[in-house]
């Protein structure tokens, strides 16, 4: 499955915005698959943070973000909002797939500069990856206040 091709449900339940094609897995988790080429900016972020909230219904959930397919690049604004307290309010974890070692490098060099406010994880594996989240969102429901 690692390299498995993450299918989208029809157009009406997908968001398609400049970066990112989001929509929401039936296992409650939101997909963002970064488009290629492109370098997001900080109105990206903004656009991209909202479609999450969106699909998610204002609730905080895990977040898939497969980047396998596509070399892309962010400013460091982008960076800091993706990191940051909007993103921390729709995000309860996020997954990033990734392609190779040196993609996972980068990644780990993004992490050192921006610190999340959430589990925040690299895969290579799409099984693992997913299995990672719906453990930190089981974590996140045992943990709720009822």
């Amino acid at each position: 499955m690692a390299n498995e091709s993450l299918n989208p449900p029809d157009a009406a339940g997908v968001i398609d915005t400049r970066t990112e094609r989001l929509w929401l897995h039936p296992e409650r988790y939101v997909i963002a698959e970064v488009r290629p080429g492109l370098i997001a900016d900080l109105d990206d972020a903004v656009v991209n943070v909202a479609a999450v909230a969106t699909l998610a219904a204002g609730v905080p959930l895990p977040l898939l973000l497969d980047m396998r397919a596509h070399a892309t690049s962010a400013t460091r604004e982008c960076r800091e909002y993706y990191a940051g307290a909007e993103a921390q309010r729709v995000n309860l974890a996020v997954a990033m797939l990734v392609r190779s070692h040196v993609s996972r490098v980068v990644g780990n060099f993004f992490l050192g500069l921006n610190k999340t406010r959430f589990p925040f994880r690299m895969f290579s594996d799409l099984d693992e990856a997913v299995a990672w989240l719906l453990a930190a969102r089981d974590a996140a429901r045992a943990h709720a206040v009822p």
